[in-house]
């Protein structure tokens, strides 16, 4: 598993998201997505909706692998 459980904010600014995310730091909802490359086929994570729309790669917006996000709970 990779750790791409953080996002960056408007002002450059590294932001770790713990736990499942509920909100991007641009004040839009997150929505459930389930990956479709080779790397991580059908795997579930959450993005940014805004991100999403737009199919935003390497972008600043919240991304978040839902194991990952459920493990974070947990702890």
């Amino acid at each position: 598993m990779s750790d791409s459980s953080s996002s960056t904010t408007g002002d450059g600014i590294r932001v770790r998201t713990l736990g499942i995310p509920i909100k991007s730091w641009c004040g839009e909802h997150i929505k459930e997505l389930i990956s479709k490359t080779n790397l991580n086929p059908y795997r579930k994570y959450y993005r940014c909706r805004y991100a999403a729309q737009r199919k935003l790669e390497n972008d600043n917006h919240i991304f978040k692998w839902v194991d990952e996000a459920f493990t974070d709970e947990i702890q």
